[in-house]
């Protein structure tokens, strides 16, 4: 009978029935070494002594079969049997077993005295019956002894017209062990069992046997998925739920999903140890060899034959142990946890043993580097000279898929390995594989490479990590002679790690750091380049760095453009990214500038790499303080500052720092700005871009804080440093104009007014800073002039979308205006400022376009034409919408009503919301239906 488990208990104690009145029963219990036999059995006699019967249980074990009459020992030693019926059959059993001859069990092997026995055994066994019905159940009966072998056939070719039922269980495995003696069983009249797999259906009735409750479908699932129906694994999955605290009454559901814990790995551990060693050795070796796992590797790693070895994996696929693989003829564990627990089993010795027998397995197989290296690193040594030069690709090859952490452990293994004076080559390539996760680990490789090598030696891509990191620790001589060895290397001179690199050194120190070559093979036009990738990025970016030039100021958007799109993101290439986005930043283009910063941020944080991480989203903070919005840029610039620890930073550290200065400043939080000073920085940071933008922020700082001597001593630092590097532009170091608001907080009103005069005439001068600028000179110029200087400055700043300038002008035009008695438009202006200020510290967010605001997201969307016009429009809103339909710009609207362009966008919002429009140009036609209708209705 094929039954499942709950199927078998229900048909063990209908036998049991039959037996009580007389009929007695032998049965087999036959089934896979995690079928449930021994569960089986423990849930039958429990119920039998339930029902009024005697219960003699017995476990044979495989270490135990010489042992002679272990299993009638057990019997007679259970719960309820009477202490005079054990002595007296103890007394039996003494003779027999010590006659009894060592070695393997035989049916044939009892001498006379055992035979006798025997039979006085069991005529002990068929007087208990007649008290009352006798239940004898012998688990793994393929290891017992032959005295107890003999003694249950005797008494089951005896007991037809007793109330005895013999159950006993084996397991059911290809090499058969003890045939004799099924031969002889299975002649006498016998039930046979046949235990499968428990059905979902039958997982979720063992489940509310054991709980009490219905369990959720989806839970019943994920039991099937884990266990394959073996009820033993069930029970140790409902007690690992138990542990955990989510098996309490109402939680057997989605919410406590199969926790696997140490009750489900142990179940797994003892079913393997139980049976056939050739189980746990196949399993020990799966184990180790985790996706490689297919029956050839596993055969020689386990020392059996093949033909062992595909019975061995065909038994623990059948019991629900292993599953197939993810390729054809591989297999793997229902759950990771089972192969931890196997090798957390074997000693240190074993396993290391087993991972390089692995390793060698693999290697001399042909398969790839990063399967090999795994178990290289597994055991933690190397002992053979071909696993260095595996170890070596594997790290290359890890790097490739952005796995830092593999390819750093693999190379720590080969460094491990390295005779002293040999290990620069592999400390080189630590360097470049740390870069990305740790810069200060790197650093630390860095200064253990040996003095004097010299990089003539070396290769281009260790001679770059070099350069690379030379320009991120502020080292400017050993960068400028990495690049010039790179360039005399032979390599294609506008090879794009050369340019990329220059590009860098210009970013970190500025153009005047050396006059910017163009390759003498590039020819001057700039017509597209021919070649892709490597060239194509090249050429972007010599056509980029033309920019921070103080002549090629044109295009600089384009190019910016055709860096992003042509060259990927890499160590090399990160500064060359950053510079990109940040052309597009400062030649107006802010939407573009957010979106490649942030699809490079996504890109960096999939790829597992924190550095780029962390200087992307310095990036992404600048962008958000250039716009005012100093909720968005205190969040990134904190978040990208702590990815790395301060140390890991180098000459960069100044980037973040001045960042979060200049947004506490402009908050108002002066002590968590002066705790950013505390932070100590390299001196060489200040001979840097970063330590212009740290000096300038500081200077802010000290200005808001009533320190406007220091303040004028840091801008003027910052300045100095922007012209030695040649990068004196407004939209970067606005340092005269920050000169004039601090001598301004002196009284020195005329040379204020000079400082803002020169910044307005310097011809690298851009929409934002002129605006900022114009702001200035309204305060330092004559009260008549105020006005028209800050109706010009705000829309400067309107167009530069910076909310805080914004802001900061709309506040001294309200003081203008309530000075001329204009005291409606000054608070009205005032208003806006607050409004604007408001959304700086918030985050707030303005209409989607300015000329013509969508409708609000969050009101119920557009009614239709129909009903629209039934919702009437105030007299303000009548007079925008006419304005507007004929093609007047906001600001044109606002100078004729007398309103400011807020107030405007305010209308428009409302204006297409009740008109059930999206764009300025379906204004006219839409006007012109609500006049036919309110036409309409009054002709009514």
């Amino acid at each position: 009978m094929l039954l499942e488990y709950v199927d078998a208990l229900r048909h063990l104690g209908d036998q049991l029935t039959d037996t009580a009145e007389g009929r007695g029963r032998l049965l087999i219990v036959n089934g896979g070494l995690t079928s449930g036999k021994a569960e089986l059995l423990q849930e039958f006699a429990a119920r039998a002594d339930r029902m009024g019967a005697l219960c003699l249980t017995a476990t044979a074990a495989r270490g135990l079969q010489s042992l002679q009459a272990d299993v009638v020992d057990q019997l007679f030693h259970s719960r309820g049997l009477p202490a005079e019926t054990t002595e007296h059959v103890t007394a039996l059993l003494s003779p027999a077993v010590v006659a009894a001859p060592p070695g393997s069990p035989d049916l044939e092997s009892l001498s006379g005295s055992g035979a006798r026995a025997v039979r006085d055994t069991c005529a002990e066994l068929l007087q208990l019956s007649r008290e009352r019905p006798l239940v004898i159940g012998v688990d793994d009966v393929q290891f017992a002894d032959a005295f107890s072998l003999q003694l249950l056939l005797y008494l089951s070719r005896r007991m037809e017209s007793a109330r005895i039922m013999i159950v006993l269980s084996k397991w059911d495995w290809a090499q058969p062990t003890l045939p004799r003696f099924y031969a002889e069983v299975t002649r006498l009249p016998h039930g046979l069992i046949r235990l499968v797999p428990l059905s979902e259906h039958g997982i979720a009735e063992l489940i509310t046997q054991r709980t009490g409750e219905q369990p959720d479908p989806g839970l019943v699932a994920a039991y099937y998925e884990l266990t394959g129906g073996n009820p033993k694994l069930v029970d140790a999955l409902l007690e690992d739920q138990r542990t955990a605290g989510v098996g309490s009454p109402g939680r057997w559901g989605p919410a406590g999903l199969a926790t696997v814990g140490s009750h489900y790995q142990q179940a797994v551990l003892a079913c393997l140890y139980r049976w056939n060693p050739q189980l746990l050795e196949v399993a020990e070796a799966l184990a180790v060899l985790g996706d490689e796992g297919s029956a050839g590797p596993l055969s020689r790693l386990s020392g059996l034959s093949m033909d062992t070895t595909e019975q061995v994996l065909h038994t623990l696929v059948a019991e629900a142990l292993l599953t197939t693989g993810p390729t054809p003829g591989n297999y793997r564990f229902r759950h990771p946890a089972i192969a931890k627990t196997l090798l957390n089993s074997l000693s240190t010795t074993e396993r290391t043993r087993l991972h390089l027998q692995a390793a060698k397995l693999l290697h001399q197989q042909g398969i790839g580097p990063r399967p090999v290296a795994r178990h290289l690193a597994e055991a933690g040594i190397v002992v053979e000279s071909w696993a260095t030069g595996v170890l070596r690709a594997a790290a290359e090859q890890a790097l490739a898929h952005d796995d830092s952490c593999t390819a750093v452990r693999y190379l720590e293994l080969v460094m491990n390995a390295c005779t002293p004076g040999t290990e620069h080559d592999t400390r080189l390539a630590l360097v470049h594989a740390c870069w990305r996760t740790s810069p200060a680990v790197s650093a630390l490789h860095l200064d253990l490479l040996p003095e004097g090598l010299a990089m003539e030696t070396l290769s281009r891509r260790d001679t770059a990590t070099l350069v690379r990191h030379a320009l991120w620790q502020g080292e400017t001589e050993t960068a400028a002679l990495g690049l010039k060895v790179l360039e005399a290397s032979g390599g294609a001179v506008d090879d794009s790690t050369i340019a990329c690199l220059r590009l860098a050194e210009r970013w970190v120190y500025g153009p005047a750091v050396e006059e910017w070559r163009r390759p003498a093979t590039r020819p001057e036009h700039s017509a597209e380049p021919t070649g892709g990738g490597s060239s194509s990025c090249a050429h972007a970016v010599w056509d980029l760095a033309a920019v921070s030039t103080r002549t090629g100021v044109d295009h600089a958007a384009a190019k910016a453009r055709r860096v992003l799109e042509n060259c990927a993101l890499d160590d090399v290439s990160l500064e060359t990214v950053v510079a990109a986005i940040l052309a597009l930043l400062h030649d107006g283009e802010t939407e573009s500038a957010v979106s490649w910063c942030d699809v490079l941020r996504d890109e960096a944080a999939r790829r597992l790499a924190p550095t780029w991480l962390a200087v992307l989203e310095c990036l992404r903070a600048a962008i958000a303080l250039r716009q005012g919005d100093l909720a968005a840029a205190a969040k990134l610039a904190i978040t990208g500052y702590e990815r790395l620890p301060a140390s890991a930073w180098g000459v960069f550290i100044g980037y973040p720092l001045s960042i979060l200065m200049m947004v506490d400043t402009a908050l108002d939080n002066h002590d968590a700005a002066a705790q950013h000073l505390r932070q100590v920085v390299p001196e060489t940071m200040f001979s840097t871009v970063w330590g212009a933008h740290y000096l300038r922020a500081r200077g802010h700082h000290f200005l808001a804080t009533d320190r406007a001597l220091s303040a004028i001593s840091d801008f003027r630092a910052a300045g100095g440093l922007s012209e030695r590097l040649g990068l004196d532009f407004p939209a970067l170091f606005p340092w005269r104009g920050d000169l004039a608001l601090a001598n301004m907080r002196l009284g020195r009103t005329v040379l204020a007014h000079q400082l803002v005069t020169e910044e307005l005439e310097h011809p690298r001068l851009d929409v934002r800073a002129k605006g900022v600028a114009l702001r200035l000179l309204a305060s330092c110029s004559d009260p008549s002039r105020r006005q028209g200087l800050l109706e010009r400055a705000i829309d400067l700043l309107e167009r530069s979308q910076d909310r805080l300038e914004l802001s900061r002008a709309l506040t001294a035009m309200s003081r203008a205006l309530q000075r001329s008695g204009q005291n409606e438009q000054a608070r009205s202006t005032a208003r806006r400022a607050s409004q604007e200020a408001r959304i700086c510290r918030t985050g707030g967010e303005e209409p989607a376009e300015r000329e013509s605001p969508e409708p609000d997201p969050t009101v119920p969307g557009p009614r239709t034409a129909t009903s629209s016009v039934h919702e009437q429009l105030s007299e303000a809103e009548a007079r925008v919408a006419t304005l507007a339909a004929r093609g007047l710009t906001n600001r044109e609207i606002s100078g004729q009503l007398f309103i400011t362009v807020s107030t405007v966008e305010q209308h428009l919002t409302r204006i297409y919301r009740k008109l059930g429009v999206t764009r300025r140009s379906n204004l006219p036609t839409r006007l012109a239906d609500r006049r036919s209708a309110m036409e309409g209705r009054a002709q009514g």
